[in-house]
């Protein structure tokens, strides 16, 4: 569990930056665009490794059982997030709309997975993200006043967004078993 706190920690750490402007500028100031761009990644990447191998390696450990519709809100929330995981990327109505897609998406994956799932280490993992897209979003709310200056939305992008929520979706709950160890189907 250890080594599943400590990548959610790095990971969860290095996105709350830009919830605290000042650190952000003073990191972008001494690091540079690019050097902090690339500290940034590197530590993603690292926190996002240690926090797969950590709940891998953690023992299944029983907290609640899960809610008998969990397994359906799952089945039904995260294709939602999925297609707002796309949407976050490109010039969409749903991202005009919704001002954060990434960080809805992520609660909504959070929450599904926190219905479906009544252990330990699910626990850690979804909550933390979970309570990190609150966080983030009301941080980014509070932070700005309109929407971001973008390219104008597309409905043709608002298409794609939705055609490859759902393909990425589908084949994550074809593999989940394989990829995460726990089959769906």
């Amino acid at each position: 569990m250890l080594v599943l706190v400590v990548g959610l920690t790095i990971f969860v750490a290095l996105h709350l930056i830009p919830c605290v402007p000042s650190r952000r500028t003073t990191l972008l100031t001494s690091l540079g665009e690019k050097s902090y761009r690339t500290v940034f990644s590197i530590g993603s990447f690292i926190g996002l490794g240690l926090i797969i191998w950590g709940f891998s390696m953690a023992e299944y450990q029983p907290v609640y059982e899960p809610f008998s519709w969990g397994r359906s809100m799952a089945l039904t929330l995260v294709p939602i997030a999925v297609i707002l995981f796309a949407a976050a990327n490109m010039p969409t109505h749903i991202r005009a709309f919704v001002r954060h897609p990434m960080l809805a998406g992520l609660f909504l994956w959070a929450l599904a997975h926190l219905a479906a799932n009544g252990d330990q280490r699910s626990i850690v993992l979804f909550g933390t993200l979970g309570i990190y897209a609150v966080v983030a979003t009301i941080s980014s709310v509070s932070r700005s006043k309109g929407a971001a200056a973008s390219k104008a939305p597309r409905w043709t992008m608002d298409i794609v967004a939705v055609v490859a929520g759902i393909i990425v979706a589908s084949l994550l709950a074809k593999f989940h078993g394989t990829l995460f160890g726990m089959p769906l189907m």
